[in-house]
């Protein structure tokens, strides 16, 4: 028994190197005839860089005052200031917009639920409840679409006086 598990190890053996050899010799082949494949080492201390063509994504403009920033400015606590944000889709594809969320509940957006075509023109409508909020105020909301990158952040400034009645 032990001479036929003997037997049939060296067996195994032997068949193992043989494909493994098969391998090798092949590999080599095809290495000294693809020589036009291998990359040299950089010697000139150049960074690879790898370059990502975003030409065909969907892109924001912003074409409203301010851009991406709307500063309300002096308010009352208490009042409910809305602006409009007004942007074009100036990249190739069209601009499907799947979030919008503020930073808080005070800041509410409201986004085009359909898609806008390239060249086409977008609004995102914020909402800001000044309610329990004194002094300057400084809130993000974060737009969420197949963009480049992805996020777009949009900032709601201002400064909220408390009266005194």
């Amino acid at each position: 028994m032990k001479n036929q598990i003997l037997t049939l190890a060296i067996l195994v053996l032997t068949l193992s190197c043989n494909n493994a050899s098969e391998k090798i010799n092949d590999n080599s082949n095809n290495t000294t005839n693809n020589t036009s494949n291998t990359q040299k080492p950089n010697t000139n201390n150049e960074i690879n860089a790898q370059i990502i063509d975003n030409s065909g994504a969907a892109a924001f403009e912003f074409t409203n005052q301010g851009g991406t920033v709307w500063d309300f400015g002096n308010i009352v606590q208490g009042d409910s200031p809305e602006f409009t944000f007004t942007f074009r889709n100036t990249g190739n594809e069209p601009m499907i917009i799947s979030n919008a969320k503020g930073s808080c509940g005070c800041t509410v957006p409201k986004w085009p639920k359909e898609p806008i075509k390239p060249g086409d023109i977008g609004e995102i409508n914020v909402k800001f409840n000044s309610a329990n909020k004194k002094g300057a105020q400084n809130k993000k909301v974060t737009i969420t679409a197949n963009t480049t990158p992805p996020t777009t952040i949009l900032r709601v400034t201002g400064q909220i006086e408390v009266t005194t009645e």
